[in-house]
């Protein structure tokens, strides 16, 4: 079922997010929004401290809606993106519920598989059993949402509810002041933009890590380092590197 209320924020016992822990993350993804790129870093910081912040959460995702359309913008981990394709698939789910409705969802498997059978079947599959969706809006217009999957029963309380809505709230202001001074249509395809001009890059890291066995900033440097030294744009040669290793051009050896 869906709820709407959210309880009072706890204390940092049993795993609970502390006051001073939620004013530092509230910190964290405020502040005014420079550009479209800076906008998709803060939708990405914003999926990680959610679900930094929360004990139940095993994995965090922000969804958009443009055109008619919902897509993963930014997400902590593969399993995000398997249970998103899930709902996208057949098209129903509590992240579309909260993105669709503009209210909150916070369920277990039973109460999903009552709600929306077909994709229940397809979330226990992938060993997700708790789900919690906060719509994102600003200055009144649907983006999306911002979601939450545990794998323990009954993983989300009202407490976590809570904090998620502070969350998306601090977010949704910096958005709406951003889009202040362009149209919310703007605001959407830049963001898209952005985040397909970010993808190659995060998948050239993702390669690059694995590889030679570095973290995410070395391979970013090694990325940035090529893009100087050829003269060329950071995602073109991040395009051409991901595509190498597709064709079998790159290996590890």
């Amino acid at each position: 079922m869906a709820h709407n209320g959210a309880g009072p924020l706890a204390d940092d016992t049993s795993g609970r997010t502390s006051g001073a822990r939620l004013a530092a993350i509230v910190a964290a993804v405020g502040g005014s929004v420079r550009d479209d790129d800076h906008l998709a870093t803060l939708l990405q910081r914003t999926a990680v401290l959610a679900q930094d912040a929360i004990a139940g959460a095993t994995a965090c995702g922000i969804s958009i809606v443009f055109g008619g359309m919902t897509y993963t913008a930014v997400h902590t981990d593969d399993l995000t993106l398997r249970v998103d394709a899930h709902q996208y698939e057949v098209g129903e789910g509590p992240c579309l519920e909260a993105a669709r409705t503009g209210e909150t969802v916070r369920m277990g498997l039973d109460d999903v598989a009552r709600n929306w059978p077909t994709f229940a079947r397809l979330a226990e599959r992938e060993g997700v059993s708790s789900f919690l969706a906060v719509p994102l809006r600003a200055d009144g217009v649907e983006l999306g949402s911002i979601n939450l999957y545990g794998t323990a029963p009954d993983a989300f309380d009202a407490d976590d509810e809570a904090v998620l809505q502070v969350v998306t709230d601090t977010v949704a202001t910096a958005i709406g002041d951003y889009a202040r001074v362009r149209s919310a249509r703007e605001v959407a395809t830049g963001l898209r933009d952005a985040l397909d001009h970010r993808a190659p890059i995060e998948q050239a890291k993702g390669i690059l890590m694995a590889l030679h066995g570095v973290d995410e900033d070395s391979a970013f440097a090694m990325l940035s380092r090529e893009s100087q030294h050829r003269n060329r744009k950071l995602r073109d040669i991040a395009r051409e590197f991901v595509d190498k290793v597709s064709g079998g051009e790159v290996s590890g050896s």
